[in-house]
């Protein structure tokens, strides 16, 4: 019987690993396989999520370098507005509110005007910056930060995140997000450690435009487009504790693998990056690979088949994101 190595033409991508990798094997490491060994992804049209964040990352990227002006609130929504008729139509508006060009042309100046004093002494540094930072002499973390700056309390990072609902847990979430200790620990490889602040999570919640009553206040309940910063300021010793804990799930990566390549197509089960059975709803959604994984219990069975049709063959390389505008190596 053929063995996983015979079957599937590794790239040894999955051994390049970046945070987005490391939290969806925290989450599910068979999701992580399907996801990142095998290159396996959704079959579909543009992803509202994906392509937003990333139309509004190209336009808080000039409000960064142009400064809190009309002219760039301008500019920026004209990057924006180009990248998101990319991917949908007019017509698609009304589906994908409130995450729309109307409420980002809002969102901007009003961005500006709550920002434009707290911000106005930042020095900038980087703007859509990448690179690799080493964990341990011999491993590194590949990384992709927004915005690293200087401001009055030290060097700090500015990274952008949208969303449709602020809440408390989506503020508490970032305090044992991996995404974030790597961006202090790029900060900390950077600088001097005493003049480091830490991660600024730059929130921005849409909605669409309230409606007003006839005396032109909003109906009550009623919410605008909102903005919420939440600091993430780890110490030397929280940070040795994610060191610890990066290294110890690389690690861990690196044996699942192993185990892996001598998994043969004629074992009842694959005995490698295990299913987490109480995430496959994650998000109120089901895991797109639930199907084949709770119906294929040796997924190496499957390689020496065409893909499913539910998915394309689409691998991701941290090395090679098209909106990076400098790389580093820590």
């Amino acid at each position: 019987m053929a063995a996983f190595s015979d079957l599937h033409d590794d790239s040894e991508l999955w051994a390049v690993l970046d945070s987005t990798k490391l939290q969806e094997y925290t989450t599910c490491q068979r999701s992580y396989f399907f996801q990142y060994v095998l290159g396996w992804r959704v079959l579909e049209t543009s992803n509202i999520h994906l392509e937003f964040g990333t139309a509004v990352h190209m336009a808080m990227e000039v409000l960064a370098t142009d400064g809190y002006t009309a002219e760039a609130c301008a500019k920026g929504f004209e990057v924006f507005y180009d990248h998101y008729r990319k991917h949908f139509t007019p017509e698609q508006d009304e589906g994908n509110s409130p995450k729309t060009p109307g409420n980002l042309l809002r969102a901007l100046p009003q961005y500006v005007a709550k920002y434009k004093n707290a911000d106005k002494d930042d020095e900038i540094l980087h703007v859509e910056t990448a690179g690799v930072v080493h964990i341990s002499v011999d491993r590194v973390l590949h990384f992709k930060m927004d915005t690293i700056y200087r401001g009055s309390n030290g060097y700090a990072s500015r990274e952008h995140k949208t969303g449709s609902r602020f809440s408390s847990t989506w503020e508490a979430n970032w305090r044992q997000k991996i995404q974030a200790g790597t961006y202090n620990h790029v900060l900390y490889s950077l600088y001097p450690q005493i003049e480091v602040f830490g991660v600024v999570i730059n929130g921005m919640f849409l909605h669409n435009e309230p409606k007003m009553t006839k005396d032109g206040r909003p109906y009550a309940g009623s919410k605008d487009n909102e903005f919420h910063r939440v600091p993430v300021r780890m110490t030397p010793e929280q940070m040795e504790g994610w060191r610890h804990d990066v290294l110890r799930l690389a690690e861990d990566i690196e044996r699942n693998h192993d185990k892996l390549a001598a998994t043969t197509e004629g074992e009842l089960i694959m005995d490698c990056f295990p299913r987490n059975r109480e995430t496959c709803t994650k998000y109120n959604r089901p895991c797109p690979y639930i199907n084949v994984c709770s119906t294929v219990q040796n997924p190496v069975r499957l390689l020496a088949q065409p893909i499913p049709v539910a998915f394309e063959k689409e691998e991701w390389d941290p090395r090679d994101i098209p909106t990076v505008k400098e790389r580093l190596e820590l």
